[in-house]
């Protein structure tokens, strides 16, 4: 990813294919996840394609995206059969992908076994866009080196030029640029091939030019852990700092790294300062703005939205096994907009699932409470130093992620715990917000405890939301 030091976005997004460990269980097609921090990244659609490819078998690896000077989104992609063509689309939203078509940027050249993982990046200096991937040429994928051609408009290409050899085979680059100078990290795959001759396993090292195409030079003693490809670069600007990401392609998982120079590189960030989705493979990772970010919610986070205005209990699930509302979960968000006329008493503003699995948010004599529990075992949640204002619409959220617990008021947290638990397991109550329903979170079933105000405005989202988030979901209240 060519990504420029000065870009001051804090959303992200991670384009990828999923895969097992050792390639199994594949899912090769576009899927999303979204992040804040370039750290915890939260899957979007429930861990599902969000595109499918139609070129040839209808295979979508090593994703890339990047936005162009026109405004656009324009994606890269590898396609089956091999071949001498990459896949391409372009996108105004990131949501609607249209103008797909095989790039067949090795045609010239014979005997071309394969188009790996390409990449492009755009260069101001010539107005045009390189587009650089790995090929192998003779009779089997063990003569890997990288190609590039440059294009304006997606169409009519320069001829294929050679864009790097080290003089042994290397696949899965990716550029940035950084103080006026231009890394690429790639892989080393020379092992593969031969293991006698270069004995060190495979893994991704960074090389350094003054010029986006090169030469390129090695920068020394920069390397990612062993057995693993894919990197791609995202810049940090808050924390101003680069982040590198890599594939442990047979483990099924992803590593980071960080640096703010790009040379000087921390050694692996511990599992526990990371998340990522389930499966996901060669990954692109970029900044998108808060209305791109709102839109891909919407599109693939956004499990339900009742809009319309209430003034009594309101039942959205039934006593039975199915639906969104009954599904075990993970990761949630519910977030609406109250009015309430009085603070007095217990009032529930939501009640999913029961006092075994489930999760609620109530007001007790003025005070915003959140619960969740998974097989008996419970967790509540205070917002001690806020009273909500009667007569004043506010907007109240609950999120869960994986164990933890939050509350917010009109886009600022107010509380948070850690449960003993991430699973909130399979639930068949009956549900929905404004009152109770039964039995709830909070392990109590004593009559309605209805909310006495408006409710509006009832968003149910499948991943949790963050802080950014919140407020800019606040700011059109």
């Amino acid at each position: 990813m060519l990504t420029s030091s000065h870009n001051r976005q804090h959303a992200f997004l991670m384009g990828y294919f999923r895969s097992g460990p050792g390639q199994s269980h594949k899912a090769e097609q576009l899927h999303y996840a979204y992040s804040r921090d370039g750290l915890h990244w939260y899957e979007l659609n429930g861990n599902k394609p969000v595109w499918t490819s139609s070129l040839g078998e209808g295979i979508l690896r090593d994703p890339f995206i990047s936005k162009g000077p026109d405004g656009r989104w324009h994606l890269v992609f590898t396609i089956r059969p091999r071949g001498s063509s990459i896949g391409y689309a372009s996108s105004d939203d990131l949501i609607s992908w249209s103008e797909e078509k095989a790039l067949p940027v090795m045609n010239g050249i014979p005997n071309t076994v394969n188009c790996w993982a390409p990449e492009f990046a755009y260069d101001p200096a010539h107005e045009d866009f390189l587009v650089y991937w790995a090929s192998s040429i003779g009779k089997d994928l063990s003569n890997s080196k990288h190609y590039c051609a440059r294009t304006k408009d997606w169409s009519a290409f320069t001829g294929t030029q050679l864009f790097y050899d080290p003089g042994f085979q290397t696949i899965d680059a990716s550029l940035a640029e950084h103080e006026g100078r231009f890394y690429m990290a790639v892989k080393d795959e020379s092992y593969v091939y031969e293991p006698l001759k270069y004995p060190h396993p495979p893994m991704n090292y960074l090389a350094v030019s003054d010029r986006v195409e090169g030469p390129y030079e090695r920068v020394a003693g920069v390397q990612t852990p062993d057995y693993t490809e894919g990197p791609e670069f995202l810049w940090i600007d808050r924390e101003k700092k680069w982040l590198l990401y890599y594939d442990y392609w047979a483990y099924g998982k992803f590593g980071v790294m960080e640096s703010a120079d790009m040379r000087h590189w921390s050694g692996e960030l511990d599992e526990s300062r990371v998340r990522f989705p389930y499966g996901a493979r060669h990954a692109t990772m970029l900044p998108i703005g808060e209305q791109e970010l709102l839109r891909l919610l919407d599109a693939y986070a956004l499990l339900a939205h009742y809009r319309t205005p209430t003034f009594s209990p309101v039942r959205v699930a039934a006593e039975e096994p199915e639906g969104f509302f009954h599904k075990a979960f993970s990761l949630r968000t519910v977030v609406m907009d109250i009015r309430p006329r009085s603070a007095a008493g217990t009032q529930v503003l939501l009640d999913e699932g029961d006092s075994e699995n489930g999760l609620a948010l109530r007001i007790r004599e003025g005070c915003l409470e959140g619960a969740v529990c998974s097989a008996g075992r419970r967790l509540t949640v205070a917002a001690e130093s806020v009273r909500l204002e009667p007569a004043v619409w506010s907007q109240v959220a609950i999120t869960y992620d994986e164990g933890r617990l939050c509350l917010y008021v009109n886009g600022t947290h107010v509380g948070e715990g850690r449960a003993s638990f991430s699973l909130v397991k399979a639930h068949d109550g009956a549900g929905g917000y404004g009152g109770r329903f039964g039995a709830d979170a909070f392990g109590e079933e004593d009559g309605r405890a209805a909310f006495d105000g408006g409710i509006r405005n009832v968003r149910v989202y499948s991943v949790p939301l963050q802080i950014e988030d919140m407020k800019l979901l606040a700011s059109s209240l």
